[in-house]
C-alpha cells in the first residue's frame, strides 16, 4: 500500500493509542503486584544505628517469646507530642511479633471509640493519654506521666523555668508490660506498715508513696502491706521487703525477723527517715554499710526546696553499681532531700557492699541535733564527697546453698515520695534499684533514650522560594522535558 493511502494514518494512530492504552494498563498492573508482594513478603534492615532507634536485645527476646494475641491500645490525643514516637516504636514492636495488634483512638475526635474502650477495660472516665497492654485476661497500662522525663533547660526573659522532655521511657517500660501481661506468675512485694512508715495507698499527700506503689505494679508485683513480730516472720511468698522511712524504732522481734529473712536469702530495700535511723543502723553494719547519725548538704547542688542533686558514684573497690550504670551513662541527676551519710564499709566475708550514689567533694555531713532540740547550731562533722546510698549481695565464694541475700539502703525516703519520684532521674533510681533487688539485672539493660529536639528556622522568602522550586520549577522541569520529546517524536 502506498504511504500516502489515507487509511495508513488512520490505522497508525489507532495503533498508537491502543499501544498506550495497553502500556498503561500493564505499568498499573506491574504496580499493583509490586505492592501487593511487598506487602505480602518483606524484609526490614536498619541502616541507622541510633540509640533512639536501636531496640534492645532483651526487647527483641521478649518479642519473640510472645506467642499468644496481644492487643497494645494507644489511647492518645494525636497532638500531644508523645504520639508519634509511642506509635513508631509500638510499629517497631509489631514488626518482631505478629501476634502483637496495635489500636489507637483518639479520645477527642472519636468519644464514641474511647467510652467502648472505658468500658471494655475498665478505666475510669477521666483517665486519658495512656498505652495498655491486654492479653488472656491481663491487662497493664502505661500512664503518660511515666513514659518521659521532663526536666529544666533554661528560664525565660521574664524568669520562668523552661521545661522540656529530654528523655523516653517507652522501650522499658513497654516490655515490662508485655512481659507482665504474657507471665501468668504475679510476684509478692510487701512494705513495713508499721512504725509511721511511708503509705504505699497514698497518692496525693506530698510523703505518700502512692505513685511508686504504681510503678512497682507496672514490673508484675502486688504490692501487700506487712507487720512482723515474734509470731509474724516475713511471709514466705516475700520476694521485695521494703522499710520505707520508719519514723519509730523497730523492736528487737521485728529486727530479729528481719535478720531471719536476710539469713534466709531475702531481698530488702532500706530508705531511712531524716529524723530517725529507727534501731536499724545495727542490722545494716552487720552487712557491711554504716549509716550516720548526721545530715548531708551539697551547698553547690542544692535547689530551692531544699533538697540537693546527686550522681552515681564509682566505687573505688566495685566501680559503678549495675543499678545506677545507666544513669551515670547518661549523665544523669538524682534529687534527695536531706539524707544522712551511708557508708559502704570494706567487703565483709562473703559480702560485697557497693557505693550507690554521693555528693560532690563539696558535701558536708552534719551532726543529727538531739530530739527537741529546735534551733540548735548544726555542728560539721566532715567534709568531702560523702556517700548516701549503697547496695550489698553475697559474693560467689560467700554463696550458701544457694542463698544470696540483697539489701539496698538510702539515707533518704523523701526522694521517693509523691513529689520527688518524677524529679530528675528519682524514678529511673527506682525502677533499677526494684530491678536489682530481684535479681532481673537483664532488664537494667534497657535504658531511658534520649528525646533529639531539632529545629529549623526560615524566613518568609526562603519558603516562598522553596515552595516555588517544590511546586513550580521541578514539575514545570519534568514537564517540558517530556513535551521536547513529544514533539521530537511527533515530528
Amino acid at each position: 500500500m502506498n504511504s500516502s493511502t489515507p487509511g495508513f494514518h488512520a490505522r497508525s494512530r489507532w495503533s498508537g493509542w491502543i499501544n498506550l492504552f495497553m502500556g498503561m494498563v500493564a505499568v498499573l498492573a506491574l504496580a499493583a503486584m509490586a505492592n501487593y508482594l511487598s506487602h505480602r513478603h518483606y524484609a526490614r534492615w536498619q541502616w541507622a544505628k541510633r540509640l533512639d532507634t536501636d531496640l534492645s536485645q532483651l526487647t527483641r527476646l521478649t518479642l519473640a517469646d510472645i506467642h499468644q494475641p496481644v492487643t497494645a491500645v494507644v489511647f492518645y490525643d494525636r497532638r500531644e507530642s508523645l504520639y508519634r514516637p509511642i506509635l513508631e516504636l509500638l510499629l517497631r514492636y509489631s514488626q518482631l511479633a505478629p501476634s502483637l495488634r496495635i489500636e489507637t483512638v483518639d479520645y477527642e475526635l472519636e468519644p464514641a471509640r474511647a467510652t467502648q474502650i472505658q468500658n471494655r477495660y475498665k478505666l475510669p472516665p477521666n483517665v486519658h493519654d495512656l498505652v495498655l497492654f491486654h492479653c488472656a485476661g491481663r491487662t497493664e497500662v502505661v500512664p503518660h506521666s511515666a513514659l518521659s522525663q521532663v526536666s529544666p533547660t533554661g528560664r525565660t526573659p521574664d524568669g520562668r523555668i523552661i521545661f522540656e522532655r529530654t528523655h523516653f521511657n517507652g522501650e522499658r517500660l513497654f516490655t515490662s508490660a508485655l512481659a507482665a501481661v504474657s507471665d501468668t506468675n504475679r510476684h509478692a512485694a510487701y512494705f513495713l506498715a508499721a512504725r509511721g512508715t511511708h503509705s504505699f495507698t497514698n497518692t496525693t499527700s506530698w510523703d505518700g508513696y502512692g505513685r511508686l506503689g504504681q510503678r512497682l505494679a507496672q514490673m508484675n508485683l502486688e504490692l501487700r502491706p506487712a507487720t512482723l513480730g515474734a509470731s509474724l516472720p516475713v511471709p514466705r511468698d516475700c520476694r521485695l521487703f521494703i522499710i520505707a522511712g520508719p519514723r519509730a524504732d523497730l523492736d528487737t522481734q521485728e529486727i530479729q525477723r528481719l535478720r531471719e529473712y536476710l539469713s534466709t536469702g531475702g531481698r530488702v530495700w532500706l530508705l531511712f527517715h531524716r529524723a530517725t535511723r529507727a534501731g536499724l543502723e545495727h542490722l545494716v553494719a552487720e552487712h557491711g554499710v554504716l549509716v550516720g547519725n548526721d545530715l548531708v548538704s551539697d551547698p553547690g547542688n542544692g535547689f530551692g526546696d531544699g533538697s540537693i542533686k546527686l550522681s552515681a558514684f564509682a566505687d573505688a573497690q566495685h566501680g559503678i553499681h549495675p543499678s545506677v550504670r545507666p544513669l551515670a551513662a547518661q549523665d544523669m541527676a538524682l534529687r534527695l532531700g536531706a539524707p544522712r551519710s551511708v557508708t559502704a564499709l570494706p567487703s565483709l566475708s562473703g559480702l560485697k557492699s557497693t557505693t550507690l550514689l554521693s555528693t560532690s567533694p563539696q558535701g558536708i555531713a552534719y551532726r543529727q541535733p538531739p530530739a527537741g532540740a529546735a534551733g540548735a547550731e548544726l555542728v560539721v562533722e566532715r567534709r568531702g564527697a560523702i556517700a548516701v546510698a549503697a547496695a550489698v549481695e553475697r559474693t560467689a565464694t560467700g554463696a550458701v546453698a544457694g542463698l544470696a541475700p540483697r539489701l539496698v539502703v538510702v539515707g533518704d525516703s523523701d526522694c521517693l515520695n509523691n513529689t520527688l519520684l518524677d524529679k530528675e532521674a528519682n524514678s529511673d533510681l527506682a525502677w533499677n534499684l526494684a530491678h536489682w533487688l530481684l535479681d532481673r539485672s537483664h532488664l537494667l539493660a534497657i535504658g531511658p533514650r534520649p528525646i533529639q529536639h531539632h529545629q529549623f528556622s526560615i524566613t518568609e522568602r526562603s519558603r516562598w522560594e522553596l515552595m516555588g522550586w517544590l511546586l513550580g520549577v521541578i514539575p514545570g522541569s519534568i514537564l517540558a522535558v517530556g513535551s521536547l520529546v513529544w514533539l521530537r517524536r511527533r515530528h
